[in-house]
């Protein structure tokens, strides 16, 4: 090449790197297509017009400047062309127009963002390229109990990718004109796409889509089950796969938990957000071994002079079990249980019942229970609930009756043990009081032991001594009687109280009736007593000191008995 034509590439190389369009705009200082390549001897090239002047934008100011900017792109490349022609030749004027044509559209070598090598690839596959191996995917996976799975796409919880904004932003940085010189030069990028959601629009997903569906299986609680030979086994429970509403925001948190720790395939089969089997298999072996005990089991009842004895065969017939109960793993039906126990009471109450009894004066008479507190009475309630609790335990037992107790005096409807047989419940000892004679006896161990004249109650409807059977239970010194009948209060202080009932009426001394008893005393309003019955001091004192807790009491109207 002469010396003049490397003066005047030179130049020309000078003049477009210098005023050459830019990339961005499409303007330039230099316009190629108007440069002057006529040179003399000693003079370098010069433009004829290197100030180009600037037209004013209209309305389709736009078009036009993209029109520009492809005038002045094409002028650079023929610049550049004109350049390497000049100092090469054609051949490589051509060949650097095919590389150019070549890196249209793509990056240019050596082209890496986030350690990804784009060279040469498209934005479209450049971007495929990122994502394929990014750390966020395009969408949350959720792996459900069951091993099915739900998808949830980033756009749908409010992400943003801003990866293909940026690409394009990068693809407009690289200069393509020096595609020759990026193959020797390295250029990384870094694109920042962090990933941020919306709660509120992730937690509604969660709800809508494992939460309301009914694609659920619901849980099933353990239970025991009756074999054909009579034997019981316990079948275990199912877990199900429907969640808890209640346990949602524990579901919720754990997702998000995961998602923050950059997880995006998230397994909830572990959570403890299901409804769970309310009865387990381990909660039922206990009452499985005893029912398979039950015929082992022996319940006994000591009545004195007989027992009575459950055994495990009839135990078994009184013991439900209900597949799948949720609360109630067997159930022993009181109704069985309270038939038994009232035929017990039936066989051995001796309250409330008559009484044959051998008066001093008038011979055999039968004497009702009356108003009176003597006798045994079984507190059917109770005895049912202990031979309940006794089943559901399956621990055999030997006991005696469970007798009732009056919860407001204390009261037990029980007597001396020692008298009971099957026809009578009292021995030779015990208290005759003839109301209409006012005269007491006492006898002990079939002789007359004491006797003593009374004054019993006005026969007034409130004031009256009731006939029946009692029992003296209370002993007490220096005690004050009080209370109100026929509309009148009382206070009565007494030496001995021999209580012999649940109605307030006793054995006392009465200082007031001046030493004067029996005959029709009671019958007048002055004299007769509020029930009680009054007697000498020397009487009661003999009572508290000589009787026994226990003993019964026969009191009766013998006209009321024929």
């Amino acid at each position: 090449m002469s010396d003049r034509k490397e003066d005047m590439a030179r130049a020309i190389a000078r003049r477009i790197a210098s005023n050459a369009p830019d990339n961005d705009t499409g303007e330039g200082k230099v316009g190629v297509g108007v440069m002057d390549f006529s040179l003399s001897d000693g003079e370098k090239p010069r433009s004829k017009n290197s100030s180009p002047k600037k037209k004013p934008v209209s309305q389709s100011g736009s078009k036009k400047k993209k029109k520009k900017k492809r005038k002045n792109r094409g002028a650079k490349i023929a610049a550049v062309a004109a350049v390497l022609i000049i100092l090469t030749g054609t051949g490589c004027g051509l060949l650097y127009l095919a590389g150019l044509n070549t890196y249209k559209g793509v990056f240019l070598d050596n082209t890496y963002i986030n350690s990804i090598n784009v060279s040469g690839l498209t934005q479209a596959k450049a971007y495929d390229e990122l994502k394929a191996q990014s750390a966020i995917p395009e969408k949350i996976t959720v792996t459900k109990k069951d091993g099915g799975e739900i998808s949830i796409a980033l756009e749908d919880v409010g992400y943003k990718d801003n990866t293909k904004q940026e690409l394009n932003h990068i693809y407009s940085s690289q200069d393509h004109y020096g595609w020759l010189s990026a193959k020797f030069d390295k250029q990384e990028f870094t694109i920042h796409n962090p990933f941020a959601y919306e709660k509120d629009k992730l937690e509604a997903i969660l709800k809508h889509k494992l939460i309301d569906t009914e694609a659920v299986t619901l849980p099933v609680d353990a239970y025991i089950d009756q074999s054909a030979d009579g034997s019981y086994t316990v079948v275990s429970e199912k877990e199900g796969t429907k969640i808890d509403i209640n346990q949602a925001a524990l579901l919720y948190k754990f997702v998000e938990d995961q998602l923050d720790e950059g997880n995006y395939k998230v397994d909830i089969s572990g959570v403890n957000c299901y409804e769970n089997a309310r009865v387990k298999a381990a909660d039922l072996y206990e009452d499985c071994s005893k029912l398979n005990d039950l015929h082992n089991l022996s319940i006994s009842f000591d009545f004195g002079y007989a027992t009575e004895t459950l055994d495990g065969d009839t135990l078994k017939e009184w013991v439900e079990v209900t597949p799948n109960s949720p609360v109630e793993r067997f159930t022993v039906d009181r109704d069985q249980v309270m038939s038994y126990v009232e035929g017990l009471a039936e066989k051995y109450d001796t309250f409330g019942k008559d009484r044959i009894f051998e008066t001093t004066k008038h011979g055999k008479v039968t004497i009702p229970q009356g108003e009176g507190c003597y006798g045994w009475w079984l507190d059917q309630e109770e005895m049912t609930n202990f031979i309940v609790r006794q089943i559901e335990d399956c621990e055999s037992v030997e006991t005696e009756p469970i007798y009732y107790v009056n919860p407001n005096s204390q009261y037990s409807y029980t007597c001396n043990p020692e008298w009971r047989t099957e026809d009578s419940d009292f021995s030779d000892t015990y208290f005759e009081v003839d109301l209409e004679a006012q005269h007491l006896y006492y006898y002990k161990d079939g002789k007359l032991d004491y006797e003593t004249d009374i004054v019993s109650g006005y026969p007034s409807e409130s004031r009256n001594t009731p006939g029946g059977v009692y029992k003296l239970w209370i002993k007490e010194r220096g005690k004050t009687l009080v209370g109100s009948s026929d509309g009148q209060s009382y206070a009565s202080y007494v030496e001995y109280w021999n209580n012999i009932s649940t109605i307030s009426i006793g054995f006392h001394d009465a200082s007031w009736q001046n030493g004067v008893f029996g005959g029709e005393k009671y019958k007048s309003a002055t004299w007769g007593s509020h029930g009680c019955i009054n007697m000498p001091l020397d009487a009661a004192r003999y009572i508290y000191e000589n009787c026994d807790y226990g003993t019964p009491v026969f009191a009766y109207w013998i006209s009321d008995l024929k």
